[in-house]
């Protein structure tokens, strides 16, 4: 039944925001970004050695992709594309003007080796960790201070495999806070949409002190067998519209 009333709670959430109208009073420098903009650039993560069997661990292919990538940031942006397959990894990072889509078949996968998520500090809003004094584990796909960011796909999984998070929550036996699925820090001009994110550790998406962050949710699924799982956490979020189409 817990289950049930976070979901309503977080789709009153939207609805509430989605009838706000349209403005700019945010930053005169913001601007809604359209997932279907084509980027000038874009590599496939296979051509940076990652393997999509669900085994072997793709973090250092990620990381390489996208350090890559931001070269073209001043130059159009670029894509990274990630084909069907499942792409274990641990905790990477994006970069402005850049656009991570997953086809139809792909699967992220988190890790579930603590040490994959490294840990950072807490947020200055909180004072400590959340859920344990100290340091919090970063979420698997992170962000800070970007500009111009697309999260997006053929309906690709986002998939955290949490239940050894939340075992190890249940059981006291956690050092640091857990992490989440998506977490965005000082960002704007951020879409996220057309994606199934599943089992988060902690919470699923995580904008914290910014702007026109979520100006589009289309097409997404947010599921998790996990009683408590809240699917989205807004922290210190000035924006102008969240526009939600959720399935």
């Amino acid at each position: 039944m817990r289950r049930y009333s976070i979901l309503v709670d977080v789709l009153l959430l939207l609805a509430f925001f989605s009838s706000a109208p349209w403005s700019a009073m945010a930053s005169s420098h913001c601007r809604q970004t359209n997932s279907g903009e084509i980027r000038p650039h874009s590599v496939t993560i296979t051509e940076f050695g990652a393997v999509g069997d669900g085994v072997t661990l793709n973090t250092k292919a990620f990381q390489n992709a996208i350090f890559y990538l931001n070269s073209f940031s001043d130059k159009g942006g670029a894509k990274l594309f990630v084909p069907a397959g499942r792409w274990l990894t641990g905790s990477f990072d994006l970069v402005s003007h850049l656009t991570l889509w997953l086809d139809k078949d792909a699967v992220i996968l988190g890790s579930t080796n603590s040490d994959d998520w490294p840990v950072v500090d807490s947020l200055p809003s909180y004072g400590q960790g959340r859920e344990l004094p100290g340091g919090r584990h970063r979420s698997l796909i992170y962000g800070q201070n970007l500009t111009d960011v697309v999260i997006t796909g053929d309906n690709g999984t986002i998939d955290g495999q949490g239940s050894i998070w939340w075992n190890w929550f249940r059981s006291k036996t956690l050092d640091y806070t857990r992490p989440h699925l998506v977490e965005l820090m000082n960002s704007t001009g951020i879409v996220i949409s057309n994606l199934t994110f599943l089992n988060s550790p902690f919470w699923t998406i995580h904008p914290v002190y910014c702007r026109f962050v979520l100006s589009t949710m289309k097409n997404m699924k947010l599921s998790s067998w996990f009683v408590g799982v809240e699917f989205i956490f807004i922290t210190a979020l000035k924006l102008s519209r969240v526009k939600a189409f959720m399935n």
